[in-house]
């Protein structure tokens, strides 16, 4: 028996009645658990798979694209502790150069920013590598739930005021209104809750303080072309946003939004090659990687620059 949580707009409470919006010939909802934790990870892991994600639907009262039916949190965190690290099956050089423009967006703010910095998600660090050699804040705060990355983050950190623990909600390390930063790159899309942890961060920055978020458009010209085949519709994501949308969970959470920009994410030729065959239905990896040639694009993600 398929046993997944029934959820209401994640933003605004209001729970959506209808068809499905946007799913697969084999919706999450419809397959057991078992089923879907062999899809957890990877694209090209079976070629026979059909690829399967929570249906979504927009919410009628605020407009976000939401699954209705998701996983449990005790489900999530089976899935998440065998989970490889977020830069797997990317080029590192590639993965670089994109954090680096996500960083550039940030610095015509930063000289007047002080105070401590905070990241949820760091993965191995590779935007935390920017701020480690800017060093201009007090303290490094960084939330990451996989252990199996700390040993690389703590080599970063090294010398530096720092403090590494996995859960900002559980264990609440940081004290009030320190923060002159706070950085979430490809995380609110995977917080269930995102109202809850907003408001919570609210009470951690300092008057003024900018909050860095970087999430996939919903509403990018990609995920109009590729409908459900847009990768980022997938078992990770239990909503997904788009200018609107965030700006509206933001002044919700008590920010303001300054910015939101349209990002360049750079890959391997091989990379976008595999990916568009993929979409157009075949489900094998058929290209090398070809990483020496990359190329900058626009690719369905935004990045949003809020202040306290």
């Amino acid at each position: 028996m398929m046993n997944y949580e029934k959820r209401a707009c994640c933003i605004c409470g209001t729970e959506t009645a209808g068809s499905r919006g946007i799913n697969t010939i084999l919706p999450a909802e419809d397959l057991e658990f078992v089923q879907l934790k062999d899809q957890w990870n990877g694209f090209f892991k079976d070629a026979d798979c059909e690829r399967s994600f929570f249906s979504y639907i927009r919410c009628v009262a605020c407009g976000l694209l939401y699954c209705p039916k998701y996983f449990y949190a005790d489900q999530l965190a089976n899935l998440y502790q065998n989970m490889p690290d977020n830069t797997a099956t990317v080029d590192l050089s590639s993965l670089r150069k994109t954090q680096h423009g996500y960083f550039k967006a940030l610095l015509p703010h930063l000289e007047k920013l002080q105070g401590d910095y905070f990241e949820m998600g760091p993965d191995i660090g590779l935007f935390t590598e920017y701020v480690v050699k800017k060093n201009q804040f007090n303290k490094i705060w960084l939330a990451e739930p996989n252990r199996t990355v700390w040993p690389q983050l703590e080599q970063l950190l090294e010398g530096q005021s720092s403090h590494l623990f996995s859960d900002l909600l559980e264990e609440d390390p940081i004290p009030n209104s320190v923060l002159g930063v706070a950085v979430m790159i490809h995380v609110l899309d995977h917080v269930l809750d995102p109202v809850q942890m907003l408001t919570h961060l609210h009470s951690k920055m300092q008057d003024n303080g900018l909050l860095v978020i970087v999430t996939h458009d919903e509403s990018s010209l990609l995920a109009s072309v590729l409908k459900q085949k847009w990768p980022a519709y997938c078992l990770q994501h239990p909503q997904l946003y788009q200018p609107k949308s965030i700006t509206h969970l933001l002044n919700k959470s008590g920010f303001k939004v300054l910015d939101i920009q349209k990002t360049y994410n750079h890959f391997p030729l091989g990379y976008l090659l595999n990916h568009l065959v993929w979409a157009l239905g075949f489900k094998k990896k058929v290209f090398p990687d070809w990483t020496r040639l990359q190329l900058p694009l626009k690719l369905g993600n935004i990045i949003t620059i809020a202040a306290k």
